[in-house]
């Protein structure tokens, strides 16, 4: 398996020499340290039910997130494994968190033949309004697997969130960043050697 830092330092190379139009916003960098209850901030805090909602639906989103899928495996440059795509008539019921007091729904959840695996879940707040995405990747010898770096960024890409900002995490000595990219709240934590957790959400 690829080193994943690797991996993303010429993914950031290759979009840097791309002619990559995007113009978000100028993005907000904040490193939060938090040591206590840490697997309870790496699962993120708990959804208010007020929590603004994405400005496009389920539907919407699943077709995005296919069509630059395929066009990520298209491209002879990057060099990616085949994606799962969301398929939107199998997606599962919602499914009530009591901790989290959420409701979420499994759009993505594969792993490959090297031991990793991703996992792309959508959350809704109480009344069932879709307002947040939660990607969690793990590799058997890796921070993350390869699958599950190309998986967030194409989650990244059609949502125009910097991708250097896992870059960012995966450098630092911090468990967790907080940032915010053009529409979006990005909450990314790791569990070093072991996962990449991040949770989306407008802002």
């Amino acid at each position: 398996m690829k080193n994943f830092i690797f991996l993303l330092s010429i993914f950031l190379l290759f979009f840097t020499l791309s002619a990559c139009s995007s113009e978000n916003a100028s993005s907000e960098e904040k490193e939060t340290k938090n040591a206590e209850s840490e697997d309870s901030n790496i699962q993120t805090n708990n959804v208010e039910s007020s929590q603004k909602a994405f400005n496009f639906s389920l539907e919407e989103f699943a077709q995005a997130y296919n069509e630059k899928a395929e066009e990520i495996e298209n491209d002879e440059e990057m060099n990616s494994p085949i994606l799962n795509r969301i398929i939107f008539d199998d997606i599962g019921d919602f499914e009530y968190d009591e901790n989290k007091n959420i409701y979420t729904r499994v759009l993505i959840s594969e792993s490959d033949d090297s031991g990793g695996s991703f996992t792309l879940n959508a959350w809704y707040d109480n009344e069932q309004n879709f307002n947040g995405l939660n990607l969690s990747t793990f590799g058997s010898d890796n921070m993350a697997s390869d699958m599950g770096l190309f998986n967030t960024l194409v989650v990244f890409q059609i949502l125009g969130i910097d991708i250097g900002h896992l870059n960012d995490l995966l450098k630092s000595d911090q468990d967790m960043l907080d940032i915010e990219d053009g529409d979006y709240s990005v909450h990314l934590a790791k569990l070093p050697d072991t996962a990449v957790i991040i949770k989306i959400e407008p802002k």
